[in-house]
């Protein structure tokens, strides 16, 4: 008898240490890079002695994707959260950075630079093995900062004068020019527009009209309605950010106050209520679904 329960309480543990675990926010750390997991109230240290940026969570928790910086120039790696085992995208590229999962987790977007027409562009790759880059953007002649649609359909990009979402096929289908949105000062080739689930509202970064910084003037967040063409701000002035997500009903940004040395995340509903600070001394946030 005592055989047996040893035997089913061995079984039990392996059963427990064979799951695979998944972790609910990725960032940047004053002392390395950090998941997250609300179920453990716990941040867990990955990538150590990599030099990593743009760190994109997969929509299940269990990969982070991010931009693997080298000798050799920018590309695309991916951490299994479980395994630790590291892969390097084939993305027939040496320039390429800021990768975005698709929200059912099949592609991965990024900017990508081309060497011949010496601009950037927005490719996509399968996650799965053995895919295959394709560029996206080949009817703009330069664009940046890709951001998907939530079915996983579409990438939205821009390129400084006006947002654009793309099909899979590349086929533009919807436009919307910059100037029309209000309360900014203009775009740079590090806003990213990312459209909510019902596709009414854009969040967004722009340089906002009001003194900042000595190369510039700070970016800031807003909404934008895209039927009253009506844009709310979402930190207040004197506060900058230099990265955004979108969870739910939740945007969460990385940025923090000008006149302060630490950067932190916050997190902020759509409407601009119950701001908060989520993660202290921290940048670069992605969220799992």
């Amino acid at each position: 008898m005592r055989i047996v329960i040893t035997f089913l309480f061995c079984l039990f543990m392996l059963n427990g240490f064979c799951q695979n675990k998944s972790y609910d926010y990725c960032y940047s750390g004053n002392k390395g890079i950090y998941v997250y997991s609300i179920a453990d109230q716990k941040a867990y240290p990955i990538l150590r002695g990599v030099s990593a940026t743009d760190l994109c969570i997969s929509p299940d928790g269990m990969k982070v994707a991010y931009t693997v910086n080298s000798k050799d120039g920018r590309n695309i790696g991916v951490i299994d959260l479980n395994s630790k085992q590291k892969t390097v995208l084939h993305t027939q590229s040496n320039n390429c950075y800021g990768p975005v999962w698709s929200p059912d987790g099949n592609y991965i977007a990024y900017n990508v630079f081309n060497d011949q027409t010496s601009k950037w562009s927005i490719a996509v790759i399968g996650t799965a093995p053995g895919s295959a880059p394709q560029v996206l953007t080949g009817k703009l002649s330069e664009c940046y900062m890709p951001a998907w649609t939530t079915d996983s359909k579409n990438v939205v990009v821009q390129d400084m004068s006006a947002v654009y979402v793309f099909d899979l096929y590349g086929n533009i289908t919807t436009t919307i020019s910059i100037p029309e949105i209000p309360k900014t000062f203009g775009a740079s080739s590090s806003d990213r527009f990312i459209f909510t689930s019902d596709g009414r509202k854009i969040v967004f970064t722009l340089e906002s009209d009001e003194p900042g910084f000595e190369n510039g003037p700070p970016s800031a967040v807003f909404v934008y309605d895209v039927a009253s063409k009506a844009a709310t701000r979402l930190l207040p002035k004197g506060y900058y950010a230099n990265n955004i997500w979108l969870k739910g009903d939740v945007v969460l940004i990385s940025g923090g106050n000008i006149k302060a040395k630490s950067e932190n995340i916050y997190a902020v509903g759509l409407d601009g209520k119950n701001l908060k600070i989520l993660f202290h001394n921290a940048n670069g946030i992605s969220a799992k679904n």
